[in-house]
């Protein structure tokens, strides 16, 4: 028996360090968590976005003294991964927490009902199944197949847009005063930060797979220079409650401290780029087919398909039994 417990008490740090997100990388910032307990066990699913980035392009230009021009560019792919790949791993997660919200005890409202909400009047109605590349520059977003949302416009590119003030408090409230759950999460590849200095115009690209505090989106054909859209990662659920303004009574809601380094999924490879004004810019043949445009690549990195999507979906998974246990625990206390 006693082998048996040292045994066991040496595999416990092996068996800590499987998982990939937990308290100790997540922030804990709501509020009034436990007061929740006084709403309806229903709950209204606002949004369930994931994103994944597959691609990142960024550029840099430099003058010298002869006012002579160096503009270095670096475009990095994500290869070794279909699109129905991101869709598969949101689904599953989305299911598997949906799950455990029925298995609570709260009935899940449906799009037809929330769709009579005052607020709703006059949005869009979307249906997820379809991966999206409008929304962040580089990046796949997804909603779970079948799961019906709202928004308020969408662009003549596709891009969805919601309000540009919290109004989930004010969802809650039109709902009949039941809690609303929000999840935005964002997976990213590398990052490529330019600099410039006495004529000359670097490029650096970082590689580490992480579940994102703040996906960031880059592009080199900004109007001046490159172009960068920003998207963070964050959980919540909100309900009213009663309070007054445009607060909420209770907000039961994480994100992550900072970026979740997520190992054994991509090539771990860094990546430089160096243009002078009296140097030239070598063109490279990669080219990645994106929404019939086509794309130069200058370097890429190939993931492992079946790593990629297992332990993205376990850190998806992880990430949000954060906020459904503290729903749970909160409701029931």
């Amino acid at each position: 028996m006693k082998k048996l417990l040292v045994l066991a008490l040496l595999c416990l740090p092996f068996l800590g360090n499987s998982q990939i997100v937990n308290e100790k990388n997540v922030k804990d910032w709501g509020y009034g968590e436990n007061k929740i307990k006084k709403a309806p066990k229903k709950i209204y699913i606002k949004d369930f976005f994931v994103n994944y980035q597959v691609l990142s392009s960024n550029s840099e230009t430099a003058t010298n003294s002869d006012l002579d021009k160096a503009t270095s560019m670096m475009s990095v792919g994500l290869v070794g991964l279909e699109t129905e790949d991101f869709q598969e791993i949101t689904d599953a997660a989305y299911k598997r927490m949906v799950g455990k919200l029925a298995d609570a005890g709260y009935e899940i409202v449906d799009s037809e009902e929330a769709g009579k909400a005052e607020m709703f009047q006059d949005y869009t109605k979307l249906t997820g199944g379809t991966p999206s590349q409008a929304q962040i520059i580089g990046y796949i977003s997804t909603a779970p197949t079948g799961y019906d949302y709202y928004v308020k416009r969408v662009t003549n590119k596709g891009k969805a847009k919601d309000a540009f003030f919290d109004v989930t408090p004010k969802l809650s409230k039109d709902l009949g005063d039941i809690p609303v759950l929000e999840a935005n999460v964002s997976f990213q590849f590398v990052t490529i930060e330019g600099s410039s200095f006495a004529g000359a115009a670097k490029m650096k690209g970082n590689v580490d797979f992480v579940l994102a505090a703040t996906a960031i989106g880059t592009s080199s054909e900004g109007f001046f220079g490159s172009k960068i859209e920003t998207s963070a990662t964050l959980e919540r659920v909100v309900w009213k409650g009663g309070a007054a303004g445009l607060g909420a009574l209770s907000i039961i809601q994480f994100s992550p401290k900072s970026d979740i380094s997520i190992e054994g999924v991509v090539e771990q490879k860094k990546f430089k780029e160096y243009v002078s004004s009296n140097s030239y810019k070598p063109s490279y043949a990669n080219i990645v087919i994106t929404q019939d445009k086509k794309i130069e690549v200058s370097h890429q990195v190939k993931a492992d398909r079946d790593a990629y999507k297992t332990k993205s979906l376990q850190a998806l998974n992880e990430y949000l039994d954060q906020m459904i246990q503290k729903l749970i625990e909160s409701a029931n206390g």
